[in-house]
């Protein structure tokens, strides 16, 4: 997977996956007022490796920004960018899901309670959490499937299908005068 071409457009160096090699303050380096957040930058935690490009890290590095931003402006210095990994968390079926925070491990349905009411809490606002959990009570009290996926009917999988016109039909000699007469 590549990261959007975007990164090679500001002319900065990237790594092999067009992620944009960033400062510790999240900034370009030799250009400290573009800042790149998210999967399109290459940040390094404590332990030298890069981060993922998913959505923890690029809330933190949102929060990050907007602070040194705020930093900048009012004339102080901005800290280094500091990733706090908070865990992953995943279901696995029902009433089970794996939970991973630092060196501890939960499986089954503890985790899986966690899961949801760590979800629930993230939700913005009362309505919003009322809401889904009233849409996952039912669906797991009705067996209801999770995922729905709509498609184009003329979806494929290969490029050059997409590039191609579609070829609408012609009416066929004389078809006109018939459809007139009836």
């Amino acid at each position: 997977m590549r990261a959007s071409s975007l990164g090679a457009a500001l002319g900065a160096p990237c790594d092999p996956q067009g992620r944009v090699l960033v400062a510790d303050d999240l900034t370009v380096p030799g250009r400290p007022e573009v800042f790149v957040l998210g999967d399109l930058a290459h940040v390094k935690d404590a332990a030298g490796r890069p981060l993922p490009g998913v959505a923890p890290v690029a809330l933190q590095q949102g929060r990050y920004a907007a602070r040194a931003i705020l930093d900048r402006i009012a004339g102080g210095p901005s800290k280094p960018f500091a990733y706090l990994d908070k865990g992953q968390m995943a279901t696995i079926g029902r009433r089970r899901a794996i939970v991973q925070v630092g060196r501890m491990k939960i499986s089954g349905w503890f985790a899986w309670a966690a899961w949801l009411l760590i979800h629930i809490y993230y939700l913005s606002g009362f309505k919003n959490r009322l809401f889904v959990l009233i849409q996952w009570a039912w669906s797991y009290m009705t067996f209801a499937r999770g995922a729905r996926l709509i498609v184009q009917k003329t979806w494929r999988s290969y490029p050059e299908a997409m590039d191609a016109e579609p070829k609408l039909a012609q009416p066929a000699e004389g078809a006109s005068r018939q459809a007139r007469s009836l």
